[in-house]
């Protein structure tokens, strides 16, 4: 335990709903922490769920505060449950993991033993492919459960900056809110910042709608989600295994695009977008994409006009 005893927490936690269970080889590949083992990503990843909500995205920061951080399965005839020691007390009320995070903290076990054994490991996929590729984000989705959804089209991929000031979170969360009140579900990075307020504005305008089905989903990958944790709104998370099929997903599941103001990250999706919508191929496919801000931000896309 830490030095501070409410900081810390040791608990065991269960899925909520259904979850496969694991086989013994793919729990031993789970806490291997050598080479080719998935024990540090699976504890990354993890960690930075748990730590969603904190006030810093300082990876380096984060997982020096929870150095001694631990994680373990333990495997029951009816499933698999999580061991944690020294995990951040915030996730926990009442001695209770809050039901979110462990939405997203079983989702990320889902999608590493999935992308590890079905993705990497089967040789189905040719990673080397653009088709294959394309065909191994399809897999991902699906097992995640993302393309199940039956209704009308109305999933709006909303991308910008996770650390950005008052005045533009609140103009992403207004327009959040004209989405939610018109009937349409939002999909974001799953961090804060712009993919927080779009969800948040959303759920005030489904709730006004009754609308009690409301999708907010979050895409994310490794790499990243240790500085931009899953937000508390996000009701359906996905691990992607890398930045361009994460990438890649969002344009697969989007049926419109709305962009905000951000940093280099977000020029790097305009562009990816911008590649994809000037394909010849496509040109018959509708896509609508809107870019906007507050005017304070007009330099923004200014600078991404001209270059």
């Amino acid at each position: 335990m830490g030095s501070d005893f409410s900081e810390f927490v040791d608990a065991r936690v269960g899925p909520r709903g259904s979850l496969e269970n694991l086989s013994q080889a793919e729990i031993d590949k789970l806490l291997d922490t050598g080479q080719g083992g998935l024990y540090p990503l699976f504890r990354r990843c993890a960690l930075a769920v748990l730590n969603s909500g904190a006030p810093t995205d300082n990876a380096k920061e984060i997982f020096e505060r929870y150095r001694d951080f631990e994680i373990r399965i333990v495997r029951h005839p009816w499933g698999v449950k999580l061991e944690m020691q020294n995990a951040p007390a915030a996730a926990f009320v009442d001695g209770q993991m809050i039901r979110g995070i462990k939405e997203h903290l079983f989702a990320v076990l889902r999608d590493v033993v999935y992308i590890s054994n079905e993705i990497v490991a089967s040789g189905r996929f040719d990673l080397t492919d653009s088709a294959a590729i394309t065909n191994a984000v399809f897999h991902v989705l699906r097992n995640a459960r993302l393309l199940d959804y039956k209704a009308r089209p109305n999933l709006i991929v909303c991308w910008g900056g996770h650390s950005i000031d008052s005045q533009e979170y609140q103009y992403t969360k207004n327009v959040g809110y004209e989405l939610g009140l018109r009937g349409l579900d939002v999909c974001t990075g799953c961090g804060p910042g712009a993919m927080k307020g779009p969800m948040k504005g959303a759920a005030i305008g489904h709730a006004k709608q009754r609308i009690e089905r409301g999708r907010y989903i979050g895409i994310t990958e490794p790499g990243i989600i240790a500085a931009e944790p899953p937000n508390p709104i996000v009701t359906q998370l996905a691990i992607m295994p890398d930045m361009e099929k994460r990438l890649e997903a969002f344009v697969r599941l989007a049926h419109g695009i709305v962009v905000f103001p951000g940093g280099a990250g977000t020029a790097e999706e305009i562009l990816y977008l911008v590649g994809i919508l000037l394909d010849p191929a496509i040109q018959a496919q509708p896509l609508p994409v809107v870019l906007t801000g507050p005017r304070s931000s007009e330099p923004y896309f200014g600078h991404i006009t001209r270059f």
